[in-house]
């Protein structure tokens, strides 16, 4: 059951009722943060308007991103190309094959889960973490961090994966009759409405809208529980040893976990991406006029050199956050799970990303 807890569900209620029956394949980025801002998994869904179809759907060429420490513009709407590669994990190399970013098996790499902090991290506000230097795939701190957790919309992470190893993102899809809980996060997508897979993916990563991802867990998977077998079989290929999904977009499941360890190793592999980075480092969003902030946008708009990843949360797995950060050409990626609050998970974030840059 997700918890009702979204302050500014009227406002963004209010954003989303106005846009309902728009496409969002004219999605344009700004830079501007606003003032309010909703979670993601406790937003609420604006009332649909009539079924008008909705404007043809175009497709975008051109991205011009700038990341400054306080935000990040880009000039149009991005392609999603799934050039993230289905990997498999060497146990001899502990190396994803292709790519030069170690993925070290939960256990390694001197974090001890058991630890409350280790070498000299700060004590954060979190039930678990893990810190990853991606330029060395070095772990350089962790508490609890292979500790299997229900972490909300961050599994979406996974989401992602598989619908980015789906490819064809300009195939334009037909929304299905959805059923959401008033209390998900949601664009409005209307049964029958066209809109394609790569606008589905950043509507799900950028304002973490749940119709959207279930949208593209029909069409890839053929329904929820065949999708949620891709994102399984996606977990296992990747050694996420410690991640089950139970549905497409985090909400509390029997069964449903990750761990801190997991994501950072899922966020570390998809920044991998340029036109992922390009997405998860997006402010806010409008969709043919209106604007909507993103989710992550409270970390992305206070931490200098803050350019990703996703937020999570419901009621047991707490404020989670995989946040992602580079100075000097270091990118550093920071799991927090289980914090009390959205301004402690980002706080938590950034003082484990503050620790993790003066380390050699």
């Amino acid at each position: 059951m997700i918890e009702r807890k979204d302050t500014h569900g009227p406002r963004r209620a209010a954003l989303r009722g106005a846009v309902t029956a728009l496409a969002v394949a004219g999605l344009v980025v700004t830079g501007v943060a606003l003032a309010t801002r909703g979670d993601d998994d406790g937003a609420t869904a604006g009332t649909a308007l009539a079924n008008t179809p909705p404007p043809e759907l175009t497709s975008a060429s051109t991205v011009a991103t700038s990341v400054a420490s306080t935000a990040v513009t880009a000039s149009v709407a991005t392609t999603v190309s799934p050039t993230v590669p289905v990997t498999t994990i060497d146990a001899a190399t502990s190396v994803v094959p292709g790519s030069t970013l170690p993925v070290v098996p939960p256990g390694s790499a001197g974090v001890d889960p058991a630890t409350s902090t280790t070498g000299g991290a700060p004590a954060v506000d979190a039930a678990a973490y893990a810190v990853l230097d991606t330029s060395t795939g070095t772990w350089l701190a962790g508490s609890a961090a292979d500790e299997q957790r229900p972490v909300g919309s961050v599994i979406k992470l996974l989401t992602s994966y598989v619908a980015m190893q789906a490819g064809d993102p300009e195939r334009v899809v037909t929304v299905p009759d959805l059923e959401l809980d008033p209390d998900e996060s949601a664009i409005g997508l209307y049964p029958g409405e066209q809109i394609s897979r790569e606008v589905l993916l950043r509507a799900m990563l950028i304002v973490s809208a749940n119709d959207a991802a279930r949208t593209l867990a029909a069409d890839i998977g053929g329904s929820q529980d065949g999708f949620v077998s891709l994102m399984n079989a996606a977990a296992a290929s990747l050694g996420l040893a410690g991640t089950v999904a139970m549905n497409p977009i985090g909400l509390d499941a029997a069964g449903a976990h990750s761990t801190a360890r997991d994501l950072a190793t899922l966020a570390s592999l998809l920044m991998q991406d340029e036109t992922f980075r390009a997405t998860v480092a997006r402010t806010s969003a409008t969709l043919h006029g209106q604007t909507f902030p993103a989710t992550n946008d409270a970390f992305l708009t206070t931490y200098p050199g803050a350019d990703g990843v996703k937020t999570g949360h419901t009621t047991e797995a707490g404020y989670c956050l995989a946040a992602s950060a580079t100075r000097d050409g270091r990118r550093i990626v920071v799991v927090v799970l289980g914090s009390s609050s959205d301004a402690a998970r980002v706080a938590a974030a950034s003082q484990l990303l503050d620790w993790a840059f003066t380390q050699a």
